[in-house]
This record gives C-alpha cells, structure tokens and sequence, in this order.
C-alpha cells in the first residue's frame, strides 16, 4: 500500500486522503474549537477516487492522516469490447483491461492514448 503519513491539519481543500480504505478528494474543510479544554476538531468530505461516493471523517487536528501516493501512467488503447478496453502501459508494455467509465465512452478510441490512475492498488481511466 504505497501512503504517506501526514498530520490532519497539513491537509487542504484539494489534497487527497485515505478514508475508509478509499483514496479521496478533499472537497471541504471546517475546524472547530470544542471550548475550554479538548484539541480543535477537523471535519473533513470528499469523494472517493474509484468509487464516486461522498466519504466524510472527524478527527483532531493533531491526528495523523493516510495520504495516498497516485500515479498517472499513459497508456495506449489496443482494443474496445463492449464496456472494456485492453490497454498497454507505454512505458513499460504490460497489457490490462479495465472498464470504461460513462462519461469517457466517447473519448476512448483504438489506438488511442489514454492516462491510467492509479492508487492503492486501484486503476481508473481519466482524462
């Protein structure tokens, strides 16, 4: 599992984070003091990378957090068969096949070059 360790309040509207399991992207951020005693606390929502759900976590802001490491590779479209296509890494020719998302159907085409998200051990297709 390629994360990096960050403390909560290093994160900004923007950054991604791994909650339950699911790298995301920070969408908003609140902190709030409780009062006279206890730390601050951060509310975090995103969106999960592969799974397009809201995720929401609350914590310190002196807590630690799981920050995934995301790699865009680009890859070439060998072949389309219904919803999947057969794609090659360019850099270093290992062939995959992996769903195409709804909203890509259109922009993916044989013999074309697409980029491929990875995180977690997760792919996706983006733009």
């Amino acid at each position: 599992m390629s994360v990096k360790i960050v403390e909560v309040r290093e994160l900004k509207k923007g950054n991604y984070i791994v909650i339950d399991n699911e790298p995301c992207k920070i969408v908003d951020m609140s902190s709030s003091k409780p009062g006279k005693h206890g730390a601050a606390k951060v509310r975090i929502e995103s969106f999960g990378l592969f799974d397009n759900k809201k995720h929401s976590l609350l914590t310190t802001g002196s807590d630690k957090a799981e920050v995934p490491i995301i790699e865009r590779r680009p890859h070439q479209v060998l072949s389309i068969s219904g919803n999947m296509a057969q794609l090659m890494n360019m850099e270093t020719y290992e062939t995959l096949e992996l769903l195409i998302p709804e909203d890509m159907k259109e922009k993916v085409q044989e013999g074309g070059e697409i980029q491929i998200m990875e995180a977690l051990g997760k792919k996706s297709m983006v733009e």
